[in-house]
């Protein structure tokens, strides 16, 4: 990862494959493969005989062989980590882990093992030629092993070279697939199954390397850094980085480690300007000072090339750098042809700064869109010295059309930052086209002036009949919003209080700008108004900068209106209702009163449903499911005794699924109870009826029953008792079998090794037909037990106390012709 980042942190990293086109030479084209059924993990490479992992500094791949090398050790696999820049002066000392002495014995062991080298870049710091050497002396070395040896080569993008280095590896780290076959068939096909599909052609290719890119943080690996690295409140922190549209800057280890240490420095984010210009100073830095010392540039070159890189790359509509490396017929933008008095070395270092990505393989592309964007306004302000180069470079963004002035399209998302840095600019925007402010750039660092003309002016366009969308853009809103413009926004609330879409723009601008001082009129929209969009963002309003008192007086309101409520104003609700029983009782009153959902549309209901259950304190579980089963028990029914579970309501079996889910798995005593008991026995109809489809969690709640003895048990005998009601309801036979129990499905189950608990219900249930009940699951269970002697005696045993049982235990032993094939199995 980085030097910076102390301890490890396993954040169960997936890759994408790197594919070779059909272009030939080094300068091959290559493809990002999409649409793979399941990420690929380290658990898929380790399977591979060979993996090239290219990913640019800051990825954290250096951590993550080594991580995963002490982790196969530790499962006492051989397994090797060594430094490639080390192997030509002295093989003994570039190991890491592992050791010469422990190498020998792996290769004379004839066993599988795995050789994690790294890196490629670094190998190449003191001399070009090193990494051939290396890879020769390493093939040498290993060569009796090379068949059983998996490897992995680490590097930089733009030290790879596509073709030769891949021919090196291929000569003399050989692995022969056909000789794989014949020698282990069976392990062959077990990898063919788990490893993603590639063509004939790419393996012919790339022979037996898989060359792959560390896929960017997301999701929960953010989450997991995050908290790790000391951040206490994450809603908080993901709110912040949201605002402040800072997600591009939690996208590698080293970028998220610097965003977090600036959280938990000032608990804020800075300004999107901020982040931006703090970023590309950091990104351009060679962070590695032994190659900062082998390949010296100044800082003022680097960001000077890096300017005119970003510039070149937006005027010639080309995301792509080539780095330079041979094949002229590669597509991408030749370097060397737009910094043309710098020298291969000076290009390398800076294709290799973090501030650029693997693109297809033998290019590099910035690391995101704004930053090309911002660098190119940077470079574009830097030549506004005089009104000719003014006159020249406006030329490239305004145009005049049957007269009328437009904006050059394509030149379009460099204006926002443009506008930033030079006020001239700026006010022939706000002039031809304000709108555009929204889209890009840090509207928050124009002055207050031009931001509350441009608010009005705004204002004034969606007004009309047929104004423009631009402004409607979800992240333009958050851009523009800040607690300086609260007046303007009250005023122009009041004035435009009947236009939904000014309201729900204006509202917006409240929620992503946390403007506290209009947390008032938020809350009026939040009760009163019956616009769809309106209403959402005044309760994210409300929720955002109002008082705990404002969010429950809006809730109490919200359900008073009822029925048929609102499940887009009801989801909403959900993000901060508290985790208290008054809460709950109003979330089961709410759900009672929501809308019916439309079958063919996504349910707007169903994951802020989900996230609160899952933060959930446990003990608040056993009152949501009380007032769950009450809901999903409420006539009418969709099917007597068959599945007796709500029509209207039935819906709600998934999320009583999840709550019992958790209840399980924190072996919860609530669970024991009768709520939870009926949810268990319920479901399984539910979902076997193919009424509620929650496959996922269908899947797991047997397994989790069945791996808890005393729900199994409790589950069975309430599954019982509901039978056993029915028939009663219904004057229809007596239950005194236990295969007539949950005909219909079930989570219980039951194997010899229940045979006692079983039996002893024979002689204790209070019931006699419960006696009954266990004494043909008992029996069933001394079948499956392979009939052992022990096991009969005690059943004779018991049934000798009782006519009933006798008589029933004597017919199971001794059943009439026809049914004697069946007792017998």
């Amino acid at each position: 990862m980085s030097r910076e980042l102390d301890n490890f942190i396993d954040l169960d990293r997936t890759f994408r494959d790197l594919s070779i086109s059909d272009d030939e030479g080094d300068e091959a084209k290559m493809v990002r493969l999409w649409g793979l059924e399941t990420p690929t993990r380290w658990v898929d490479l380790l399977t591979e005989p060979r993996v090239i992992l290219l990913a640019e500094a800051g990825s954290g791949k250096t951590e993550e062989i080594r991580h995963v090398c002490r982790r196969q050790r530790r499962r006492g696999k051989p397994a090797f980590f060594l430094r490639i820049e080390h192997v030509v002066e002295d093989f003994e000392t570039s190991f890491e882990e592992g050791s010469i002495e422990e190498l020998e014995a792996w290769i004379a062991s004839g066993e599988p093992g795995w050789l994690f080298l790294d890196s490629v870049d670094e190998a190449r710091l003191r001399d070009p030629k090193d990494f051939e050497r290396a890879i020769r002396k390493i093939g040498k070395k290993i060569e009796r092993i090379l068949q059983h040896a998996h490897i992995v080569i680490t590097g930089r993008t733009e030290a790879w070279r596509p073709t030769t280095d891949l021919l090196l590896c291929r000569n003399n780290l050989r692995w022969d697939a056909s000789a794989a076959a014949r020698g282990d068939e069976a392990e062959s096909q077990s990898e063919i199954a788990i490893a993603p599909k590639r063509t004939i052609k790419e393996v012919d290719k790339k022979g037996p390397f898989r060359i792959v890119t560390l896929e960017d943080l997301h999701g929960s690996q953010v989450d997991t850094f995050a908290q790790a690295k000391g951040v206490t409140d994450l809603k908080a922190f993901k709110k912040a980085v949201d605002r402040a549209e800072a997600w591009s800057f939690t996208t590698r280890p080293l970028d998220l480690a610097e965003t977090v240490e600036f959280w938990n420095d000032h608990l804020r984010i800075g300004s999107r300007f901020d982040l931006m210009t703090s970023s590309i100073a950091k990104r351009l830095q060679e962070r590695d000072q032994d190659r900062a010392d082998a390949r010296p540039i100044s800082t003022d070159r680097i960001r000077e090339g890096a300017r005119l890189v970003a510039a070149a790359a937006t005027l010639c509509q080309e995301s792509a750098i080539r780095i330079p490396d041979g094949n002229q017929k590669a597509k991408g933008l030749p370097i060397k042809e737009v910094l043309t008095d710098w020298n291969d070395q000076d290009c390398t270092a800076l294709l290799s700064r973090p501030i650029f990505d693997p693109g297809i393989y033998g290019t590099v592309r910035f690391h995101h869109r704004s930053v090309r964007e911002y660098l190119t306004a940077e470079w574009l302000h830097s030549l506004l010295v005089d009104e000719g180069s003014r006159a020249k470079i406006e030329g490239l963004f305004f145009r005049k059309q049957y007269g009328i002035e437009v904006i050059v399209p394509t030149m379009r998302p460099i204006l926002p930052w443009l506008a930033v840095l030079d006020r001239r600019t700026l006010d022939k925007v706000v002039d031809l086209a304000p709108e555009i402010l929204f889209e890009g750039g840090d509207p928050s660092k124009l002055p207050l002036e031009t931001r509350r003309r441009i608010l009005r002016q705004t204002c004034e366009q969606l007004a009309q009949p047929a104004h423009g969308r631009s402004v409607m853009d979800y992240e333009a809103v958050q851009r523009f919003a800040n607690s300086d413009l609260a007046d303007d926004i009250r005023t122009l609330l009041d004035q435009y209080f009947g236009d939904d879409d000014i309201t729900w723009f204006l509202l917006r601008m409240v929620f992503q700008g946390g403007i506290e001082a209009l947390a008032d009129r938020a809350k009026h929209f939040a009760l009163t108004s019956r616009a769809k969009y309106t209403r959402i963002a005044a309760i994210r309003a409300v929720l955002t900068v109002g008082t705990p008192a404002d969010a429950a007086e809006v809730r109490d309101s919200f359900v008073a209106e009822g029925p048929s409520l609102s499940r887009e104003w009801l989801g909403e609700l959900l993000a901060e209702l508290p985790h208290t029983l008054e809460a709950i009782t109003w979330l089961i009153e709410a759900l009672e009163c929501s809308a019916l959902q439309d079958p063919h549309q996504v349910d707007p209901l169903k994951d802020p449903l989900s996230h609160y259950v899952n933060e959930l304190p446990l003990a608040l579980l056993g009152p949501l499911m009380e007032g769950l089963v009450v809901l999903l028990r409420r006539e009418p029914i969709v099917e007597r005794r068959h599945c007796e579970i709500s029509q209207k309501y039935g819906w709600l079996a998934s999320t009583a699924a999840r709550v019992a889910m958790r209840q399980i798995e924190a072996r919860d005593p609530a669970a024991l109870l009768s709520p939870t008991l009926t949810a268990l026995w319920l479901l399984p109809i539910a979902s076997g009826y193919g009424r509620h489809d929650f496959e996922e969690i269908r899947k797991e709640l047997p397994i989790l029953v069945k791996g808890w003895p005393d729900l199994n048990y409790a589950v069975f005998w309430q599954s019982v008792a509901q039978e056993r009601a029915w028939r009663e309801r219904e004057k229809d036979e007596r239950l005194v079998d236990y295969w007539h129990v949950s005909i219909f499905g079930s989570y219980w189950g039951f194997d010899q090794t229940s045979f006692d608990i079983i039996a002893y219900d024979v002689a204790n249930r209070t019931l006699p037909d419960d006696r009954l009940v266990a004494l043909t699951l008992a029996f069933r269970l001394f079948v499956v037990g392979g009939r052992p002697r022990k096991w009969r005696e005690r059943l004779k045993r018991l049934a000798a106390k009782e006519d009933a049982l006798r008589s029933k235990l004597e017919t199971l032993l001794h059943p009439p012709a026809g049914e004697l094939a069946k007792y017998r199995k």
